[in-house]
């Protein structure tokens, strides 16, 4: 809603197992919803809005650069979005992520490498028996093994760079974080960018949400709900509200404010609406409200001002009025 005012839209490309709850959200195509909403409906930002894409730095393989990517959702000029001619240079944030392969090669080349010292330190101190020979022997095996492990997590680390320098081909700004949860994303584009308002769009599900409001990564929610209008607006808001607070965190950590004027009705079924929506029933949209919340967390070391109210005290004069006819 305030995408025209602020200075940044970022959007995620998650992890695997990290986009919702389903197995269907976990192919590379479901994945990159944030990706094609940027490259779509983000052409009609205005140009001094950067586009930020935030992903884990081992998933940058599956990124697609080209047009014929079969990764590619339909409708999606990749290519375009990248070079990101007539406006600011698209960034790119890599997270610190986890490769279970490279993890893998890391820890078997260190325990070769352990192996091997102590195999090289039984071979010296044998020089005078027989099993000299075999402690050498297996000494150049455990070697081996770690020169095996370390040419794999060599290959794994020149795909990234391969990567990295084909988005640089483009015009793309390629940063690295050093962590990888939401609060490193925002601390990086303060202090860095000197960014005050940045949108995030959908940056988490679940658990992983409320970690990152609980951190203090985000100030403000606009979340997309179906509620029941029974009641009428302020039934209705109530309603979203306390939807909204229940997905946030517990209320004795956190708390989620909103006015009257926060909440609208969406038609997200519409053609000219955000088609990256996914509030359905049976496979169906329907009509429903958008609530923007500020959220504040509670700090329970924050000193407290009780202020007293002045009184006074009651007199004993009694006055008598009748009272009005119409009630």
């Amino acid at each position: 809603p305030w995408y025209e005012q602020v200075d940044a839209v970022i959007a995620t490309f998650p992890h695997a197992g990290n986009n919702g709850p389903t197995q269907e959200n976990d192919t590379v195509m479901s994945r990159l919803n944030g990706l094609k909403w940027l490259a779509t409906f983000g052409r009609d930002l205005p140009a001094g809005v950067e586009r930020i894409l935030v992903m884990d730095a081992t998933d940058l393989d599956d990124l697609p650069l080209s047009n014929d990517d079969p990764n590619l959702p339909p409708g999606v000029d990749v290519e375009s979005f990248w070079t990101g001619e007539g406006r600011r240079p698209t960034r790119v944030l890599l997270r610190k992520g986890r490769s279970t392969q490279a993890e893998a090669a890391a820890r078997a080349a260190a325990e070769a490498a352990e192996a091997a010292a102590k195999a090289a330190q039984a071979a010296k101190d044998a020089l005078l028996t027989g099993e000299a020979e075999l402690a050498a022997e297996a000494a150049l095996e455990y070697q081996a093994a770690s020169l095996a492990s370390t040419e794999l997590i060599q290959m794994e680390l020149s795909k990234v760079l391969e990567r990295k320098q084909k988005l640089q081909n483009f015009g793309v700004v390629v940063e690295t974080l050093n962590g990888s949860e939401p609060i490193d994303v925002m601390d990086h584009l303060g202090h860095r960018s000197g960014y005050d308002s940045v949108v995030w769009r959908a940056g988490c599900w679940g658990q992983r949400g409320v970690k990152s409001i609980l951190a203090g990564a985000f100030q403000w929610v606009s979340a997309h709900l179906a509620v029941d209008a029974t009641g009428g607006k302020f039934w209705q808001q109530m309603l979203a509200e306390r939807a909204v607070q229940g997905a946030c965190g517990p209320e004795s950590r956190v708390k989620v404010f909103a006015g009257e004027g926060d909440i609208s009705l969406e038609f997200c079924d519409a053609p000219e609406a955000d088609g990256d929506c996914v509030m359905t029933v049976d496979g169906r949209a329907v009509r429903h409200v958008r609530l923007d919340c500020r959220v504040a967390l509670v700090d329970s070391d924050r000193p407290r001002e009780f202020v007293i109210a002045p009184t006074k005290k009651l007199d004993k004069k009694v006055i008598e009025l009748e009272a009005p006819w119409f009630l």
